[in-house]
């Protein structure tokens, strides 16, 4: 009988978890170890250890929401995912991905992990990674066949060497789980499209749940120690393995969230939940990750980068009806808030000094090499240019978060989103799904209708530059019938500079330019045959002569000289744009292959 009754209160705190089990009634306060490996129950001072996952913080962390959603029966992370396949199918794979691919055999690569990261091979690993994301996006049974392979192979591939005292830094620590979750990713998300048999897809299934359930982030460097949640300027330490708290662990627990989504896996998915409150907690109240604030001078670079994530799992929670924007981390930020800051930081890089001058886990790019660097400067330098397409404005920023932008700054939608590819990021190795391709397939109708709108806002602004052409024409028309330019003639010398030359202005030839009487336009006359020419030398009648090009003038003088141009026989065409002033005797421009062009003018009038 005493057994039964034991086994009766063992039952009741197994459903209830630890409800009202401290001596005031209420909740205990969940959390986690200093390793971050498991949590801690405290009531009023007593502490009990437990695996199980964190609900509030008596260091102030707040509770894990998340934790509270469930797996859905027959989750699907997109609504249209036939106009998601359409549109994966022209995102570009970035050209030197490609172009090194020949010399990696990228996917060979990593199916046989041959050769194993390492130092050496690191970097191949990881831009082929990417290069498999982005093939993964129009052709997922590549993705499928990698992971068959790992799945059924006599010895598994994917293993960590352990950290000993010798190994020094464990880059196959940093590779082999994070592939495992931006592979889960991917495969969560393209799941319906993969070909297996029954036993194909259970193998798979159960081989990267396995995976991703036995991935506990130790340190990967040996002497290191792991971070401590509670504390949130842990990162700085020179002892502490950030990656224990970090990108490592934020590849694995979105691919456990999705996977758990996808396999109705309860487990998997609060594990993904447990993984990625370890990654929250180090963002401030602000909604700056300070883990990745402290990066020396890749501050931006890991800021930046990781913001995908946001919205990525903003479209995936949008599927359960959570609103993952409005979801406030650990420190009291809103998801909505780290974007805004991250938006802020792209314009101010130095947004981050404070935390990026502690140069954690960037010893070859200390902060102090870019912290006297102008925002121009930046962004101009060689890591700035690998953060972000700068010349494109906001286009990147809007079409890694649209969700985000629709919403908060609606001011920024104002072009055709879904057709800008020119994004650093269309595939990274530390993400397996772009975030726009769920956007996309959930709103594929809004989408449409803002391609549809720019582009009659982009006719609209023809035309009426058009017309306002033709009213500036026929205004200057009734001013050039008045001038004492009109009818005058003049002796064009035509000079052309080029770098295998050393840009010395080279004499070709002359022609004779006349201004018409009754408008602003001019003609070129040609009496000679000489290089640029306006049609193919040699194939047409009237080769060698630059009779074509579109000449406009105004009563001060300025002319423009404009139109396309063979430089040399049979070369390729050129748009030339030239401008200056005939008063001054010199019409000056370049070509679009970037050669030098100058036309002397001389006036029939100076000649003797």
């Amino acid at each position: 009988m005493k057994r039964l009754f034991i086994l009766l209160i063992l039952s009741f705190f197994s459903a209830q978890g630890l409800a009202g089990s401290c001596p005031d009634g209420s909740e205990p306060v969940k959390s986690i170890s200093a390793d971050g490996t498991y949590f801690i129950y405290n009531c009023g001072g007593s502490t009990t250890s437990s695996y199980e996952t964190s609900s509030a913080k008596s260091n102030g962390l707040l509770p894990d929401t998340l934790k509270q959603i469930k797996v859905v029966k027959d989750w699907e992370p997109v609504a249209d995912f036939e106009a998601l396949k359409e549109y994966a199918k022209q995102v570009p794979i970035n050209g030197f991905r490609v172009k090194k691919n020949k010399e990696w055999n990228c996917v060979n690569r990593i199916t046989n992990v041959n050769p194993y990261p390492d130092e050496d091979s690191h970097r191949a690993w990881f831009h082929c990674q990417a290069y498999v994301h982005g093939l993964a996006a129009s052709n997922p049974q590549i993705l499928a066949d990698i992971l068959l392979t790992w799945a059924s192979a006599t010895k598994d591939p994917m293993f960590v060497i352990p950290v000993t005292k010798s190994g020094g830094y464990n880059v196959a620590g940093y590779d082999i789980p994070s592939t495992i979750g931006t592979f889960a990713q991917s495969y969560a998300f393209w799941y319906d499209e993969i070909e297996y048999t029954p036993d194909e897809r259970k193998q798979v299934d159960s081989y990267m749940t396995k995976k991703l359930i036995e991935q506990k982030f130790p340190v990967m460097n040996y002497g290191t120690r792991p971070c401590d949640i509670n504390n949130i300027n842990s990162v700085f330490h020179k002892d502490t393995g950030t990656n224990n708290c970090g990108n490592i662990r934020m590849k694995v627990a979105v691919g456990e969230i999705m996977l758990g989504f996808r396999l109705e896996n309860q487990t998997l998915l609060d594990k993904g939940h447990d993984d990625m409150y370890v990654v929250h907690a180090f963002v401030n109240e602000d909604g700056i990750n300070i883990n990745h604030a402290s990066r020396g001078g890749n501050t931006l670079n890991y800021s930046w980068e990781y913001t995908y994530y946001a919205s990525l799992l903003a479209e995936i929670y949008d599927a359960v009806g959570y609103d993952y924007l409005e979801h406030t981390l650990p420190r009291g930020a809103k998801v909505h808030e780290y974007l805004s800051f991250n938006y802020r930081f792209l314009k101010d890089f130095k947004l981050t000094a404070q935390w990026a001058k502690y140069d954690v886990g960037s010893m070859w790019l200390p902060y102090s090499q870019i912290k006297n660097l102008s925002q121009e400067e930046y962004e101009k330098s060689d890591n700035g240019q690998n953060v972000y397409r700068w010349e494109d404005g906001d286009n990147e920023f809007v079409k890694a978060h649209t969700k985000f932008v629709k919403r908060y700054m609606p001011e920024l939608y104002t072009f055709d989103v879904k057709n800008y590819m020119g994004s650093n990021f269309n595939e990274s190795p530390n993400f397996g799904v772009h975030p726009y391709m769920l956007h996309l397939g959930n709103n594929i109708i809004e989408e449409n209708n803002n391609v549809e709108l720019i582009q009659k806002q982009a006719e609209l602004e023809v035309e009426l530059l058009q017309k306002q052409a033709e009213l500036q024409d026929e205004k200057d028309a009734i001013d050039c019938k008045e001038s004492s330019l009109r009818g005058s003639e003049y002796i064009a010398k035509w000079y052309v500079a080029i770098p295998e030359e050393n840009w010395e202005l080279k004499y070709k030839g002359m022609d004779r330019l006349t201004l018409a009487t009754d408008n602003c336009k001019g003609k070129i006359h040609s009496s000679e045959r000489f290089w640029p020419s306006s049609s193919d030398g040699g194939k047409l009648k009237n080769s060698s002569v630059r009779d074509k090009l579109k000449i406009r003038w105004k009563t001060n003088g300025q002319i423009t000289i404009s139109g396309d141009l063979i430089y040399w026989p049979l070369g390729g065409i050129s748009a030339t744009s030239l401008q200056g002033n005939l008063n001054n005797g010199k019409i000056s421009g370049e070509n679009d292959f970037g050669d030098k062009v100058v036309i002397e003018i001389i006036s029939n009038n100076n000649l003797e």
